[in-house]
């Protein structure tokens, strides 16, 4: 799907960005020429689509190969994404802990933190130690439900994932921000339906409440 450094390279940094120009995405060692054939080739590839101003942003199918395109020479985009969803609640007053996306797809939408499973590692210790890896906080998990989320956007599909939903409930610690792919904050009463709310949130948070072992839901945006 991406032959090429320089298409990888574009892609990945369109996944953190609503969109960019040609002068911010071109490093500077680059001919522009060398620059322009490799975005013609993402672009015509469906991964990168030309904005009527100019600027460039990721397509429905680049945003889900995102931030992923420098790990593998290619990604099969229609399975299903393995993550770790952690929601994280401080000891002391009960605050949710919530991670503001920084990168594609979603970005700038918030929702409970994630990790990736590991082959060679429990779910719950893994939880543990990335929780404090990227904020700092210490706590334990408990494990309540797992499920499919696909959501789609103008009628294409954004994301589709296979998740398991752990619950910590004693975080304790000075907040830390480690992690360059989301901006992490406590609120003590969030609306998990706002807008600014990832549209999987306010489902996650009736699997909480009802310990359902397994779902599988579809949202639109």
């Amino acid at each position: 799907m991406l032959d090429h450094h320089i298409q990888k390279n574009i892609v990945y940094q369109l996944a953190f960005a609503d969109s960019m120009k040609f002068s911010e995405l071109k490093p500077l060692d680059i001919e522009s020429k060398l620059f322009t054939y490799h975005l013609k080739k993402v672009i015509v590839a469906g991964l990168v689509i030309k904005n009527d101003d100019g600027t460039y942003r990721l397509s429905s199918q680049g945003r889900r190969v995102g931030k992923g395109a420098l790990l593998k020479d290619s990604r099969m985009i229609n399975r299903a994404y393995s993550i770790i969803i952690m929601a994280v609640r401080r000891k002391s007053d009960g605050a949710w802990l919530l991670a503001r996306r920084t990168t594609q797809p979603l970005i700038n939408l918030s929702g409970f933190m994630q990790t990736q499973p590991l082959p060679d590692t429990d779910s719950l210790q893994l939880a543990s130690s990335s929780l404090k890896q990227k904020t700092g906080l210490v706590g334990d998990f408990e494990y309540i439900s797992n499920g499919f989320f696909t959501i789609f956007k103008d009628e294409e599909l954004e994301s589709y994932i296979h998740f398991t939903l752990l619950l910590c409930e004693n975080a304790v610690g000075e907040l830390s921000q480690n992690d360059p792919l989301g901006e992490y904050y406590f609120e003590n009463s969030p609306d998990f339906t706002s807008p600014a709310m990832l549209p999987t949130a306010s489902a996650l948070a009736e699997l909480l409440g009802s310990r359902l072992s397994f779902t599988e839901r579809t949202f639109s945006l």
